[in-house]
């Protein structure tokens, strides 16, 4: 790898790196509440996403800490020093208070000796996330389509109007959101064609796999 060039992280790579993150905060006496979204977070507890670009997550306290301990794990790996970013947290729901709506995914480096714990959002949450961040052209957001795909067949939609109802659970905006107005229909339909051809491995979330999952 060449300087400082950005990796794409399987969820082996990130766990490797939450681990070691997670032991210099043991180390440095500290249990740090972190929150993983976006591709990361499928990634880790999906199984319908195998690797991503970013690595979004956002602390509950300590976020200087934990920033200076990501750029020594970046040093240590070659990887640029804004691998781990916090830049998420400007899209993070109005509704939601602290990791409400959230649930433990793991603790690093082990529970014996903890340092990181990890928090996921709960797969509505992760769908109104993605919805509102949806780009309308299906070429640049063909990875967002698919996720957002999948998080429906994991809650259990059952009709087109659940789509801005979910954002807005979370997104007060959601209801007058032109983009996603826009979507909605092809969203709906793809969605469809999707029941009606299932996949040999239904999606899952955290183990969840649909309304009774």
């Amino acid at each position: 790898m060449s300087d400082e060039q950005k990796p794409v992280f399987t969820a082996e790579m990130l766990g490797d790196a939450l681990a070691e993150l997670g032991q210099l905060a043991h180390d440095a006496g500290r249990v740090i509440d972190v929150a993983v979204y976006g591709g990361s977070c499928l990634m880790l507890v999906s199984n319908f996403r195998v690797a991503t670009a970013d690595v979004d997550a956002v602390a509950a306290v300590d976020q200087g800490f934990l920033d200076t301990a990501a750029q020594t794990v970046a040093a240590r790996r070659n990887w640029p020093r804004d691998w781990l970013n916090d830049g998420v947290r400007t899209y993070l729901s109005p509704n939601i208070e602290g990791f409400a709506q959230h649930t433990l995914f793991r603790t690093y480096p082990n529970e014996q000796t903890p340092g990181l714990r990890v928090f996921v959002p709960a797969a509505e949450y992760m769908l109104a996330m993605k919805l509102m961040a949806l780009r309308l052209d299906p070429a640049s957001g063909r990875n967002d389509r698919e996720d957002i795909l999948n998080l429906m067949q994991v809650v259990g939609m059952k009709d087109k109007a659940d789509i801005v109802q979910f954002a807005a659970r979370f997104y007060p905006e959601a209801r007058t959101s032109g983009a996603l107005a826009l979507a909605v229909d092809n969203l709906w339909n793809e969605y469809n064609r999707r029941l009606e051809r299932p996949a040999h491995e239904p999606p899952q979330y955290l183990g969840r796999s649909g309304p009774e999952g």
